[in-house]
């Protein structure tokens, strides 16, 4: 047998994860989680929100993702939030990095064409008209 071994691991910090109630209804909660806020060192003023659909008597792992990324401002964010509780869950984030990577490759004239500065859903239901 060989000497012990001693190993310093250190407290992981956990992601700054938050979540922010869009819409209640007796069957559907609506919800943002907010994956990354404004950081002024990077020049990126804006929230960047994933948008989730959960029927509340489904399991959790039943749920629909409306949006991957949306980019937000804190007026549309704070516009958007239902002062209500509701239970949420939090799901793998693999979908809103691509989307966030994929919007970060962007110029920044395309990148400020996709700013939400209504409220949340407003942008979400816009986009999904927009598509073919």
């Amino acid at each position: 047998m060989g000497a012990p071994v001693f190993a310093r691991a250190d407290a992981v910090k956990p992601p700054d994860v938050s979540t922010v109630i869009l819409s209640i209804s007796p069957r559907t909660v609506r919800w943002a989680t907010v994956h990354k806020h404004p950081e002024p060192a990077d020049h990126d003023p804006y929230y960047h929100v994933e948008v989730i659909e959960k029927e509340r008597a489904s399991p959790p792992w039943q749920f629909k993702r409306l949006a991957a990324h949306v980019v937000v401002t804190a007026d549309a964010l704070d516009r958007s939030r239902v002062r209500r509780k509701a239970k949420t869950y939090f799901y793998k984030d693999i979908e809103f990095r691509i989307a966030y990577r994929a919007w970060h490759a962007q110029p920044l004239m395309q990148q400020e064409a996709g700013f939400c500065r209504t409220t949340i859903l407003e942008c979400v239901d816009a986009a999904d008209n927009i598509r073919p």
